[in-house]
């Protein structure tokens, strides 16, 4: 058991070395083979290294959102298990379910869904992929070979940093292994994740229609297009009977009641925005929609007044903002773009205003909140900036860019240690061990010697990294 939770560290330990290469399912264990914390430690260590290999979406507004979808669904769930969603900025359609609960979505994915409901639908797949611990049961049912191959998938990616196309040979012919009953058990565990996920959209007042919609499009294009060129299913293997499978299901919920799907569509609209490096072509296609779509008038002008901002017209795109406010003064996505915009602008003062107002409003939010206390960073307000990521962090963390914030603050505070303890971590959440540890040792170089509380604290947070490294090892 031991070899094999240290094989699998080893694995993540080498992520940043990958760079097209696609792993199988190894990861998460039976509670026999690997208990729920090895599980955590698993999910930590796959995260802090995920951020070293993939774009993790920072946008604090996008993570907010993805983050409410999941636990709307999570909520219906019964599980005891902890869920982590995250978005990779990556135009290709993927979602992926990791070790302890870390559930990743590719903005692909996102833009290629038409309704809440279908991205919900695939959401809702992985979590219960999680719930049913597939990875835990796939890697159990093939423990007999789980060393070998691990340890040649490791090499594999040693390769890789190499000779990508040796890596990728090297990898097929571990892969060319697998047993058909291998490849049965994970056709089982799509079914079983389409099922629960199924009944999870309809507890959670989701349309069921989305998953078999979704699941159909995306079906009709690959089959169109003869190839694996998404990358969703060649990790859930899609047929026509899975898809009629989906909808015969789909068709025994009731039909599910209308609700406002604003949020989702400004959530894309927000990453068609950010994702358009050509600012003056994305002004002209939102300037044009509003004459053509006066249906979809306050998506269309959200995403010209982002457009605008793109483009440094921040008088435009505040006039634009401030329509959609008046139309609907408590749409927070509305108050988050003003805020943005003032903050683009060089006018701090109005920026903070709108955070401070409407964190009134909806306190602990996260974009207003990572927003204000980058705003009074930059006022010199550090003190009140410290205080409030510090309050926030107890609420997120895990997130990499709090702490960046924080050692910000606490430099501009003239709090030395405290400075690097925060970018100690910062490093740490996002793979790089060594700089971690090499900031806590300033941490502790920087510390008053009558400051024993804080002493004791760096040396055991120090002890428990360089622990982990000795155990990847």
């Amino acid at each position: 058991m031991r070899y094999r939770f240290g094989a699998l560290l080893s694995l993540l330990l080498y992520l940043p070395a990958m760079q097209a290469i696609e792993l199988p399912d190894i990861g998460d264990t039976s509670e026999s083979y690997l208990s729920l914390s090895e599980d955590q430690q698993l999910g930590a260590a796959f995260m802090r290294n995920l951020r070293g290999v993939l774009n993790v979406a920072s946008d604090p507004e996008i993570q907010s959102y993805i983050t409410s979808l999941g636990e709307r669904l999570t909520t219906n769930s019964n599980s005891q298990q902890q869920f982590h969603f995250f978005v990779i900025n990556d135009s290709n359609i993927n979602a992926f379910a990791g070790p302890g609960g870390h559930i990743g979505i590719n903005t692909g994915l996102i833009m290629t869904s038409q309704t809440e409901s279908e991205l919900a639908s695939v959401v809702a797949h992985e979590i219960a992929h999680v719930t049913q611990r597939h990875l835990a049961r796939a890697f159990e049912a093939a423990q007999e070979n789980s060393v070998p191959t691990t340890a040649a998938i490791i090499a594999a990616i040693i390769l890789a940093s190499q000779d990508s196309a040796m890596a990728s040979a090297a990898l097929a012919t571990v892969l060319a292994s697998s047993t058909q009953t291998r490849i049965n058990f994970t056709r089982q565990n799509e079914k079983e994740a389409d099922r629960l996920g199924m009944s999870l959209l309809a507890s959670s007042n989701f349309d069921p229609q989305g998953m078999p919609a979704f699941f159909e499009r995306l079906y009709r294009h690959n089959k169109a297009y003869d190839s694996q060129s998404i990358e969703f299913l060649r990790t859930h293997p899609l047929t026509l009977s899975r898809v009629s499978d989906t909808r015969n299901r789909a068709a025994q919920y009731p039909a599910a009641a209308q609700y406002d799907q604003t949020n989702y569509q400004l959530i894309k609209t927000k990453i068609k925005v950010l994702s358009n490096r050509d600012t003056e072509k994305s002004i002209m296609y939102f300037k044009n929609r509003l004459v053509k779509e006066p249906a979809k008038q306050n998506i269309t002008r959200y995403g010209y007044a982002l457009s605008l901002a793109s483009a440094g017209k921040f008088m435009q795109a505040m006039k634009q903002i401030k329509i959609l406010i008046d139309q609907e003064p408590e749409r927070i996505n509305y108050q988050i773009a003003a805020a943005n915009i003032a903050y683009s602008a060089g006018d701090l003062a109005q920026a903070a205003a709108i955070c401070r107002n409407n964190l009134k409003i909806f306190p602990h939010h996260h974009a207003l909140t990572s927003l204000y206390s980058t705003i009074l960073i930059k006022q010199g307000k550090a003190k009140q900036g410290s205080a409030l990521l510090y309050e926030h962090l107890r609420r997120h963390p895990l997130n990499p860019h709090l702490y960046q914030l924080l050692a910000e603050a606490e430099h501009q505070n003239n709090n030395l240690p405290a400075s690097h303890e925060a970018l100690a971590e910062y490093y740490y959440l996002t793979g790089l061990t060594h700089s971690s540890l090499e900031q806590l040792d300033l941490a502790i170089d920087h510390l008053q010697p009558s400051n024993t509380t804080a002493d004791a604290r760096i040396k055991y947070r120090k002890n428990q990294i360089e622990t982990e490294l000795k155990e990847r090892q």
